[in-house]
């Protein structure tokens, strides 16, 4: 999926405000990155800027340091009160606000659905708006044409680069550590780190600067290195019951035949490199297998990770599929948002052909869920 960059997310989300849209959910793992770039918008537009949480209550945030301002506003009502009765043009972050608008377990609160439908007019005709900030979406249906959705996307090549600099500036400063990286061995870390959040790269890349210096020290070689990102990485796969990190250890030179396929995926391996961005040339978006049983479709998925040196990630189509309504749709997602976050990966769906089974029916036997996951996929694949 494209990365929007920092400048373009930060003048979208000031022309919404500007626009007076009254209702913005955030989307992201990453509260200090949203609260230092609505800072910026805020500071243009001549606004203060608030932060809500359900331990803190109302904060002001674009000061040197949180200033408390309605610490007993710990309800979802009562912040919700609060924003109504302010007579300041301000913007109100609310953070992880989703468990008061409910899930596909747990109906959503009346009173807070219609307390903050009331809200619309009211910041239709002030100089206020509420953002959501949540890493999970959650829109009951009584909000669905009142709430913009921005979907802050992970960090750019430039901002990992940032992030890198910061670690290796801190680690001369700080550690007298002598950090060099010649310009191959930088460009094979800022790839191992990409889908990491900015806060995730900064933690692995200090890691390995540890991890480098004070058990490897005899070892030679970068004490930022590639591996030890990637197995970072495993963190977060090991977090899904969807998801399955495989380690490949098959190589190409296993699978019989199929020479066209190993020219080609020889040739396409080069799509990942600096270069091959800069030139214009895509990255490979996918590949599909068909065959029977045993002619080495999964060998051939195996051999490709090893071959590209990218980490092997399977999907299980039987797990995606959940009892409760909603849930399906929402493992699918939360899987390729996982797929992205580790990313450049091999995403390998086997049997798919038994997962999605059943389509044309879908509509009569499962109100439409196969249909809605399939497209949810087929959309994910296309952007």
């Amino acid at each position: 999926m494209a990365q929007m960059g920092i400048a373009a997310r930060e003048r979208d989300l000031e022309v919404l405000v500007r626009a007076k849209y009254p209702l913005i959910y955030i989307l992201s793992w990453e509260e200090r990155r949203v609260e230092s770039l609505l800072v910026r918008v805020a500071a243009r537009l001549n606004q203060r800027l608030y932060a809500w949480t359900v331990t803190a209550g109302v904060q002001a945030i674009d000061t040197v340091r949180p200033v408390e301002v309605d610490p007993g506003a710990r309800s979802a009502l009562d912040v919700l009160m609060h924003v109504e009765q302010s007579r300041e043009a301000a913007l109100f972050l609310l953070k992880d606000f989703h468990p008061f608008l409910g899930s596909p377990q747990v109906a959503p609160d009346p009173a807070v659905i219609r307390k903050v439908r009331d809200l619309v007019p009211v910041l239709k005709k002030s100089r206020k708006t509420v953002l959501f900030l949540s890493p999970v979406l959650r829109l009951p249906p009584e909000l669905e044409k009142e709430i913009t959705v921005v979907d802050f996307s992970l960090p750019t090549p430039e901002e990992v680069e940032e992030a890198l600099d910061r670690v290796i500036r801190s680690a001369r400063s700080q550690g007298g550590m002598r950090v060099k990286l010649t310009p191959e061995e930088r460009e094979r870390v800022l790839q191992a780190a990409r889908g990491l959040t900015v806060s995730e790269a900064e933690n692995v890349f200090a890691k390995s600067v540890v991890i480098a210096r004070k058990f490897d020290s005899g070892r030679g070689g970068p004490l930022i290195r590639p591996e030890i990102i990637i197995g970072e990485k495993k963190q977060l796969i090991s977090k899904s019951n969807v998801l399955e990190y495989y380690e490949a250890a098959e190589e190409m030179e296993y699978v019989g035949g199929m020479d066209e396929l190993k020219a080609w995926l020889r040739k396409r391996r080069l799509a990942f490199t600096e270069q091959a961005r800069a030139f214009g040339l895509p990255e490979p978006r996918g590949l599909l297998l068909l065959g029977v049983q045993g002619g080495g479709k999964s060998l051939i998925a195996k051999a490709v990770s090893t071959m590209w040196q990218l980490p092997l990630l399977r999907l299980d189509m039987g797990r995606v599929f959940g009892e409760l309504v909603g849930a399906s749709e929402e493992n699918m997602r939360s899987a390729l948002r996982l797929a992205e976050a580790v990313a450049p990966a091999v995403l390998w769906v086997d049997e798919i052909e038994k997962g999605l089974s059943g389509l044309a029916s879908s509509g009569r036997s499962d109100a439409g869920t196969a249909a809605r996951v399939f497209g949810s996929f087929l959309v994910w694949m296309q952007e």
